[in-house]
């Protein structure tokens, strides 16, 4: 049985929320741990968010586009 780690949006200060503005991989690319996955935006700046394991990105939850929370789940790799 494959084990899969979350991804979620880190403490990112005083931001209650963000959007998805580019995924840097696609699901089924392999990634290392702290390599970058995606890209979020508050009104002031741009975050990129970093993968927390190697493995290979299996499912993205969050599309560009979408709204994310603290801690909200974006994606999964196994």
């Amino acid at each position: 049985m494959t084990t899969t780690h979350a991804v979620r949006l880190p403490d990112l200060g005083e931001v209650d929320e963000v959007t998805i503005t580019a995924w840097l991989k696609a699901e089924g690319d392999a990634v290392t741990a702290g390599e970058d996955l995606l890209e979020v935006e508050t009104e002031k700046t741009t975050f990129v968010v970093e993968a927390p394991t190697d493995g290979t990105l299996v499912r993205i939850v969050k599309r560009e586009g979408d709204k994310a929370k603290q801690d909200e789940l974006l994606a999964e790799i196994a």
